[in-house]
């Protein structure tokens, strides 16, 4: 008799928790960002980057417990460089990624650790007043292959006091 309470108990508890998580947004996330190919090595933007059209980028979530990926989806930047994926469903409890997959432009395919992947946060349950189902992340890029002209300018500039 209190074993069938107990398990009586605990689908009421574990049931609704499994429900929660399986149900899909009613208006779903479109995390954003743009694609850039870091044409000077400095591992930023500058005003020599150009933007990647046709560049594979993913949305990764991984279990915030043993690091499993939980969720999984790619896109493809526009003319401009820019992507826009949608995920479906609340990831409060997970570690979510915008991570670079490939490069169409050959001179500039190069993975770099650092600017390969950036942080999204797709939830509202993490303390802020956001109801906007628009994440915003920060530019991804690549490293080009060799520098382009105008880059020493422009590291003596960033290396000056002005």
């Amino acid at each position: 008799m209190a074993s069938s309470r107990v398990l009586i108990l605990l689908a009421l508890c574990v049931l609704p928790a499994l429900l929660v998580e399986a149900v899909p947004l009613k208006e779903p996330y479109q995390v954003t960002g743009r694609v850039y190919c870091d044409t000077c090595h400095l591992g930023c933007e500058h005003k020599l980057v150009t933007y990647i059209a046709g560049a594979k980028v993913k949305i990764e979530c991984k279990d915030d417990k043993n690091y499993v990926i939980k969720y999984s989806r790619e896109g493809v930047t526009d003319k401009d460089g820019k992507f826009t994926i949608e995920v479906r469903e609340d990831h409060q409890e997970d570690f979510c990624f915008a991570v670079l997959v490939s490069s169409p432009q050959t001179d500039c395919k190069k993975i770099v650790p650092g600017l390969d992947r950036v942080t999204a946060i797709v939830t509202n349950n993490n303390g802020l007043q956001e109801t906007s189902p628009k994440r915003n992340v920060n530019s991804l890029g690549f490293k080009k292959d060799g520098k382009v002209a105008g880059c020493a300018g422009l590291v003596q500039l960033y290396n000056s006091d002005v």
